[in-house]
């Protein structure tokens, strides 16, 4: 591992730690590699309704493995991905919820099997996923930074400070 790449995981780490705001729609950025090797920056953000206060790689995990189903306001989280192998899917797994996209549809599976819980929503493309978020109360999803940049009309999401 090339110590920039090292590097870069701390910044992302960094990032992650300083974690969402409240408000609207809150957000955390990573950045991570793409199986093509470019270094790709996600966002994670939220509907407007939740006011998600900080979100550690733990609740992330907790929130993204169905384990945590409800906000601390007790509105329902409906969680919005991507299909398991969407580039952005791949990434926004290694790199921010530091777990393989199987491992995580294993997660899935166990809780819808066992009546725990709800699947997760998949769509189709980034463009849903942020459209979904948008307009469903409770909902958690995640976008390319650079999605934002070359779609006009798009908010400008900015990252947690």
């Amino acid at each position: 591992m090339s110590s920039s790449l090292r590097g870069v995981q701390w910044f992302s780490l960094l990032i992650l730690i300083a974690s969402l705001t409240v408000g609207s729609n809150s957000v955390a950025q990573v950045s991570g590699e793409t199986p093509s090797g470019e270094t790709q920056s996600i966002r994670v953000f939220t509907h407007d309704s939740i006011q998600a206060g900080e979100l550690s790689t733990a609740k992330l995990r907790a929130i993204f493995s169905l384990r945590k189903r409800s906000w601390d306001n007790n509105i329902p989280i409906r969680v919005f991905v991507l299909p398991d192998n969407h580039p952005l899917h791949e990434n926004f797994c290694k790199s921010l919820l530091k777990v393989y996209p199987y491992v995580l549809r294993d997660q899935w599976d166990r809780a819808i099997f066992s009546g725990i819980g709800t699947p997760p929503t998949v769509v189709k493309n980034i463009q849903q996923l942020k459209q979904a978020v948008e307009n469903t109360p409770g909902a958690i999803g995640y976008i390319a930074s650079n999605y934002l940049q070359t779609h006009a009309g798009s908010p400008a999401y900015e990252p947690a400070r």
